[in-house]
Formats: C-alpha cells, structure tokens, sequence
C-alpha cells in the first residue's frame, strides 16, 4: 500500500507542478484509488511520516572502522616507503654528482695538462675539433 501512496502522491506534485496535466493525474490517481478504502489511504500516509534522523553521533559498524583502520596503515606504510626511497634517491643523486664532478674536474685538469703539453698560447682561447685530415685526433684551433 505504500508504493500506491508514494505514486498518489506523486501524482498530487505533479497536478500542482503542471496545471495542464492536472485533468491526467487527477483520472490517474482516482484509477489506482478504485476499489481502495480513503480510510485506509489516510491512515497509511500518516504513518509513513519520516521520522527526523539524528546524524549528531552515528557509531560506524566493526567492519567498516577496522577497513579505515586497514586504509590508514596502507598510507602510512606506503608514505614510509616514499620517503625511504626519497632518501635513497637523494643519496645516491648525491653520490653521483660528486662523481660527475671528479669526471669533469678530471677532464679540465687534462685538457689543462694538454694546453701545457702542446705549448699552447695561455693567454689565448682554444676550441678542439677533430683534425681535418680525417685521422679522427683531436686539434686545438686558436680563436
């Protein structure tokens, strides 16, 4: 009986909503209302007042707190790990700069050894290209 109250109901919405189809709802309504006491339909309806809900304190259920709980240790694990390989990834970034910097220092320090070696100008400027004769050596140009 329920249903037929929420469908007339519905029904009365829609005859106030939109006057043109007043005639329709009002033919509808009386067609599920056949064979139905008005006495009964009023009772039911009263019944099926809402009750207020009270959000103001809701106890979640066993499952649902131990499944938060579960969720809040998977972060808290996976944030522990980013940050062991955040600390990891630095380290080692660090590691490895100083190691392109021992690799660049070394090659300055030779092209330095070369400048002296070939008794180059050291006041001048020097691009090193490969050697035109096609040998594949080096060659210090004077700019």
């Amino acid at each position: 009986m329920s249903v037929l109250n929420k469908l007339l109901g519905m029904l009365d919405e829609l005859k106030e909503e939109n006057p043109e189809l007043a005639n329709k709802a009002l033919l509808a309504a009386e067609t599920l209302k056949s064979g139905v006491d008005p006495e009964d339909l009023e009772e039911e309806w009263e019944e099926e007042a809402e009750e207020e809900f009270d959000d103001s304190y809701i106890v979640i259920s066993e499952e649902h707190t131990n499944e938060f709980f579960d969720g809040s240790k998977k972060l808290e694990s996976k944030l522990s790990e980013y940050g062991v390989y955040m600390r990891d990834h630095e380290v080692k970034k660090v590691l490895l700069l100083e190691e392109i910097e021992q690799v660049r220092s070394g090659n300055e320090n030779f092209l330095q050894y070369l400048r002296e070696k070939y008794s180059l100008d050291p006041n001048a400027g020097y691009t090193l290209e490969l050697d035109e004769e096609g040998s594949g050596n080096l060659a210090f140009v004077k700019q």
